[in-house]
């Protein structure tokens, strides 16, 4: 998916000229800028540092030295923190939308409809975690969720809470019996075993290393638990 820029900001300096006024120059060499995939780097790094020391563990320095760039073309590229910390979201959001599109595709009349809801809903993010820079990301995902922090919250609200609707509504339809409130707790409780299962790496110490953290092969075995989980909360009502 195409990154999603937002609007470039470049800090400027002033010098005093031979006539008394002032001459304006860029803080960031046009070298800087052009050198290919800086932005890139900027990107990948700032992933990596957040999902390893939360949002609040990093600071546009520390992203600037791991990039191996100017601190200056952070913002130039990015703008404050917290926008660089959305950008990494707008980049992942294909995936979103595709769990989402998954979901209200799902004809509710097949043979078991929660079990395709949860597959719809959890196979992209599998997929997502197998892939090279899943790792980070997914742990990112994991550690935003456990934040409560503000700007944690809110990439949450603005990122996930829309996909979370559409899951719960589907959810409803298909346990038709089971009130608002216990689909609800299901979510959450669905939400822990799918973080689990991508970001925790304790599975490979308890199995002696038998077992891989966010192993795609165990898809299967996740989205059954999940939906047997729901199965179970509809007939406890």
């Amino acid at each position: 998916m195409t990154i999603r820029e937002p609007a470039k900001k470049v800090r400027r300096s002033t010098t005093a000229t031979a006539g008394g006024g002032q001459r304006h120059r860029s803080a960031i060499a046009p070298s800087e800028v052009a050198r290919p995939d800086r932005r890139r780097e900027i990107l990948v790094n700032a992933e990596r540092l957040f999902a390893e020391l939360g949002y609040n563990g990093v600071s546009i320095r520390d992203i600037a030295n791991a990039a191996n760039v100017p601190i200056a073309l952070v913002g130039y590229y990015f703008g404050r923190k917290e926008e660089l910390f959305s950008t990494i979201f707008e980049h992942r959001l294909g995936y979103i939308e595709e769990r989402i599109a998954r979901m209200k595709a799902i004809d509710l009349d097949t043979p078991d409809p929660v079990l395709d809801i949860v597959r719809a809903w959890a196979e992209p993010a599998v997929q997502v975690r197998s892939s090279a820079s899943g790792e980070a990301f997914s742990l990112l995902v994991a550690r935003n969720v456990w934040d409560q922090g503000p700007v944690a919250q809110q990439m949450l609200q603005r990122y996930y809470d829309p996909l979370a609707e559409v899951f719960i509504d589907a959810m409803m339809r298909a346990l038709p019996d089971c009130d608002r409130v216990t689909i609800v707790w299901g979510y959450e409780y669905a939400i822990g075993a799918l973080l689990m299962h991508l970001a925790d790496r304790r599975v490979e110490r308890l199995s002696a290393g038998q077992a891989v953290s966010g192993d795609p092969t165990r898809l299967d075995g996740l989205v059954s638990f999940i939906a047997d989980g729901f199965r179970a909360l509809a007939k406890g009502k």
